[in-house]
């Protein structure tokens, strides 16, 4: 009992393995899910920055960009758009940094909500504004390459080796035996 309570209160509540140790040594799907969250956070981040500041975003020539941020779907119920991306991202960085089964899964429900979402905005790009966002575009594909990692994790579950543990301790499949 003294045990469990030395471990932090997230790990409690999961019942998982939330030591450093064990975010840092996992499968390469996982890693690569981090650095998409990251990238798709850094550009909700500009995006956010450049639409609160008013400031027209760095974009080509054609002014896709600024059409894109001042138009009518640039905001829902009065949210930037890109600072819903911002707490979808986080979101997902999240569900990519904890353990477990669940955490994959929800990880894929995010996945698939944020690709939805992409779709979406850029159906209305193209057809309704008629003008292409090339920082939105990097998004969507960030949110397309999301699917197929978070696809992946999730269908393969938790790998074997994530279960191994630094030398001198005990595994924790050795409480099940």
């Amino acid at each position: 009992m003294r045990e469990a309570l030395k471990r932090p209160p997230l790990s409690r509540l999961l019942d998982a393995d939330m030591t450093w140790w064990r975010m840092f040594h996992v499968d390469r799907a996982t890693w690569l899910s981090r650095a998409l969250s990251l990238s798709g956070f850094g550009l909700a981040a500009y995006l956010t920055t450049v639409y609160l500041a008013g400031v027209p975003p760095v974009c080509d020539r054609s002014g896709g960009c600024v059409t894109v941020q001042h138009s009518s779907y640039a905001h829902l119920a009065g949210v930037p758009m890109p600072a819903i991306g911002l707490v979808g991202y986080a979101l997902l960085f999240a569900t990519a940094c904890l353990p477990g089964q669940r955490a994959r899964a929800a990880g894929m429900v995010l996945t698939v909500f944020a690709i939805g979402v992409s779709l979406g905005l850029t159906y209305i790009e193209l057809e309704v504004i008629h003008a292409l966002c090339l920082w939105c575009v990097a998004s969507a594909t960030c949110a397309s390459l999301h699917v197929v990692v978070n696809s992946v994790r999730y269908v393969r579950g938790e790998p074997e080796h994530a279960f191994s543990t630094r030398p001198g301790t005990a595994s924790p499949m050795d409480s099940l035996a």
